[in-house]
């Protein structure tokens, strides 16, 4: 089967519907279901051939049909979209089935406390069990019986068991169920023993279908994960727990990908997935797909479909507002590849086996958040990073707080280095995994502070980069302490570290919080080596960014970037740091592509999902138009011409050396200028 490219105007249609639910598909209209599609601008939608609850929703031999159900509600929707030139990937449940959990309790996924693993009430169950036979069985027969364009299998992840049946193959396999990394070793032997007999069943019948295994996340390193899908999507609900800083974190990484198609997926919900009645803003929606296709993805939208069977078409017309943009770009994000000067090595690639977290509670680690939003919202070119990446097509490679490197990893790093690249460490980045000395000649490691907090005090050297008077003079507050690093000779400090009079205890605390800055460590905040290559910022200065968004932490990395590198960033704006860039080239049609977005989120809302521990969300829903923006692109050919696109608007523009400066007059939400050579 030869695969077409992935469609830009996607939807994933939930449909998990209790037994408890009379009347299923009742008011299932083809014509309806049609004019929907067309209103929402949609060219793909994924359908349901089996849901959550364990029901299927087809004449099924291999599982149960909904006991409500009285006719062939797949067969119905493939061919109702078929006929208008949608596209229908199928849908089926992997990890929860409460059909099958509740008669097979023995397959249920136990933690090491003895209880059922669940979320939102769902029961896991094991990879390593019966239910993989049962699961293929229903697989074999969609793909053999139904026109299916794709098949998304979901919930896949790595499930940590100590059920029976694991102990059992554990202990034959010389595992302990004791040792939390023999758990893991285990679970990720189970989910590719699942992978093997799935995409099996799948090839078997249609070779070259399109599969995706859903975890909710895409793992950053996980080649096993990427062997076994012929493309990613990117779950990713802003509003549902991801937030707006998730996706273009994992796009960032996926577009590094070579040869991966992947989608964005967002949803139609005012928060997360199952909000019957739930509706987001137009504008939330028309920012989320821009953002898709600015960052190299085609766009998905998740939607759940009435037990009725019937299309909202309210939904359907909010979505076409945002399709309708999305359509008329495509020629302009089709065969794109990023263009980027920084790479940030990702702490969960590198840091594989001590961050698996099969239950998605941290989707990123705070070093790579911190570090993805400084560059966001200075508008700098970048891509995420694992550690198979090619370093060399980088000037900077920063590694956060967190990469403490094995032996392998600091040999890469080295030759990086001695081919002309640089560095920008923090915390614990650079150290070795093993002991408290650096792979590079930096200096030595002299332990951490021991205060509550610490204040940085930016030297002179650095204020005079500091034409926008965003830095201060004064020492600047910092939680959570940092490392003290004595440089090696010849090493210039950017910004000195300082000490508080005291930490806060019951015996003696000053005002409302911590104590003011004393005295100056004599230990620096950050500092260059000798070399000019490496920049250094002993706190965990990424992680303190993610966690209190103070603007100096982020001003004074980007200001020690412009330091090292020695020159300005390649795309410069006159946006705010609300304002997001991408800059992508089209090498088919000499051009490249810039992306200038704008929206400002904001937190609302109160313990929104308690179980989660989310308590607020962020909302999309004012988007102003901005006017006059200053664009400057430096690029390696003379460009020849810059046009606003899809309008095709000529924009005069001035080159100075390897440089074009111009303006683009207004930005509203998503504008795209064609850069042609």
């Amino acid at each position: 089967m030869k695969q077409e490219p992935l469609r830009f105007r996607q939807v994933h249609l939930d449909f998990h519907t209790s037994e408890h639910i009379a009347g299923i598909g009742e008011k299932f209209d083809k014509k309806q279901w049609q004019a929907a599609l067309k209103a929402g601008h949609v060219d793909s939608v994924t359908v349901f051939a089996r849901c959550h609850h364990g029901w299927c929703y087809y004449p099924t031999k291999a599982g149960q049909v909904h006991p409500h159900l009285t006719f062939d509600l797949l067969k119905a929707q493939i061919e109702a979209s078929h006929e208008i030139g949608v596209k229908t990937p199928v849908y089926i449940t992997v990890g929860w089935d409460e059909l099958y959990a509740r008669a097979h309790q023995g397959e249920l996924c136990v933690d090491k406390d003895g209880l059922d693993a669940r979320v939102v009430g769902w029961k896991r169950i094991a990879f390593n069990t019966p239910y993989v036979d049962y699961l293929c069985d229903i697989i074999t027969e969609v793909v053999r019986d139904y026109d299916a364009d794709g098949i998304f299998l979901d919930i896949v992840g790595l499930y940590p068991d100590v059920s029976l049946f694991s102990q059992m193959q554990m202990r034959e396999m010389g595992l302990d169920p004791e040792n939390n990394a023999d758990i893991m070793k285990f679970a990720a032997f189970a989910q590719e023993e699942y992978f093997k007999a799935a995409n099996k069943a799948i090839q078997k019948i249609k070779p070259g279908m399109r599969i995706f295994h859903n975890a909710g996340h895409i793992p950053k390193g996980d080649t096993t994960f990427l062997k076994y899908a012929t493309h990613l999507e990117l779950e990713s609900l802003p509003t549902g727990g991801w937030g707006y800083d998730h996706f273009p974190l994992s796009a960032k990484y996926c577009a590094t990908l070579k040869g991966v198609e992947f989608l964005g997926m967002t949803g139609k919900f005012h928060t997360s997935w199952g909000e019957f009645g739930g509706f987001k803003h137009i504008n939330a929606l028309r920012y989320e797909c821009a953002a898709m296709i600015a960052y190299g993805a085609r766009c998905s939208v998740g939607d759940q479909l009435h037990p009725s069977g019937e299309m909202n078409m309210d939904t359907y017309e909010r979505l076409g507002a945002a399709y309708a943009e999305v359509e008329a770009k495509e020629p302009w994000c089709t065969n794109v590849e990023p263009v980027s000067e920084i790479g940030i090595l990702s702490m969960e690639a590198l840091n594989r086996e001590s961050v698996i977290d099969p239950h998605l509670a941290d989707r990123n680690s705070k070093g790579d958040t911190g570090a993805s939003r400084m560059l966001l919202e200075r508008q700098v070119m970048f891509d995420v990073l694992d550690t198979e990446a090619d370093f060399e097509k980088y000037k900077l490679i920063i590694v956060p707080d967190d990469g403490r490197l094995n032996p392998e990893m600091a040999k890469k790093l080295k030759a990086y280095i001695k081919k002309g690249g640089k560095l920008l460490l923090s915390g614990e980045s650079g150290l070795m995994k093993d002991k408290d000395a650096y792979a590079f000649d930096l200096g030595t490691h002299k332990g951490h502070s021991e205060f509550d907090v610490d204040y940085y005090q930016a030297r002179k050297s650095l204020l005079k980069l500091d034409t926008d008077k965003r830095l201060v003079a004064s020492p600047f507050v910092a939680f959570g302490g940092s490392a003290l690093v004595k440089p090696a000779k010849g090493a210039t400090v950017l910004a000195d570290l300082v000490e508080p009079y005291f930490s806060r205890t019951l015996a003696h605390f000053c005002s409302h919080q911590h104590a003011p800055d004393a005295k100056k460590s004599g230990y620096p905040a950050a500092f260059i080596n000798a070399a000019g290559n490496i920049l250094t910022f002993p706190p965990k200065i990424f992680a303190q960014y993610a966690d209190r968004a103070q603007p100096l932490y982020r001003d004074m990395v980007m200001l020690g970037i412009e330091m090292l590198l020695d020159e300005k960033p390649s795309v410069q704006t006159s946006l705010q740091s609300a304002g997001r860039v991408s800059l992508m080239q089209q090498r088919k049609h000499k051009r490249y592509v810039l992306h200038l977005m704008y929206a400002s989120p904001i937190k609302r809302g109160s313990n929104v999902f308690p179980k989660w521990d989310i308590k607020d969300i962020e909302v999309i829903e004012d988007i102003p138009t901005l006017n006059d923006i200053a664009v400057t692109v430096r690029t390696p050919q003379p460009v020849k011409s810059v046009k606003l696109a899809p309008s095709g608007e000529k924009l005069d523009f001035t080159a100075e050396g390897d440089s074009a400066n111009f303006t683009v007059p207004s930005l509203n939400c998503h504008q795209m200028v064609e850069l042609g050579y």
